[in-house]
């Protein structure tokens, strides 16, 4: 008798655009490299690009090139990049910071630990190529918190597919 095939899901051996959102309590919290700051003057959020991967403040979710790479055991390979300027490669700072590179040349991998799969979201772990978890390190009285693969606490993400 056959054994059953595992089923294709929409990113395995796919390149895709989608948004990052850190899951927590039942919530959804966007991925973007946005330091926000309020203008007093004209009553707005003003969105500064510095190029740190975090979560928190009033920006939305930035959208990413994920570039199918390869698989592995029970992981998804991916080079990521900000689907705005693809130059701008997702990478590790040397204190393990998570960040926006702009790049010609490819940074390593990422790998997406399937948790859970619907129509057109992917609920997972994020990993760095040598299979680092990525964390948030929040520090006290601010609202933002960094992406980093070295202190912090563990989460689980959301990648939602762009169409």
């Amino acid at each position: 008798m056959n054994e059953p095939q595992p089923i294709n899901h929409w990113a395995d051996g796919q390149s895709f655009i989608g948004g990052i959102y850190l899951l927590e309590d039942g919530k959804r919290y966007p991925v973007h490299p946005f330091k926000t700051h309020h203008d007093l003057s004209f009553g707005v959020d003003i969105h500064v690009d510095d190029g740190w991967l975090k979560v928190g403040g009033s920006a939305g979710p930035s959208l990413f090139l994920f570039r199918f790479h390869s698989r592995g055991e029970n992981r998804l390979h991916f080079r990521v990049a900000l689907a705005s300027n693809s130059r701008r490669k997702l990478g590790i700072s040397d204190n393990g910071y998570l960040g926006l590179y702009d790049r010609t040349d490819e940074l390593d991998y990422w790998k997406l630990q399937p948790l859970e799969w619907s129509k057109g979201e992917l609920r997972c772990l994020i990993r760095d190529h040598q299979g680092h978890q990525v964390k948030i390190e929040s520090v006290s009285g601010l609202t933002t918190a960094h992406l980093t693969i070295g202190e912090g606490v563990p989460h689980e993400f959301m990648i939602v597919r762009s169409h």
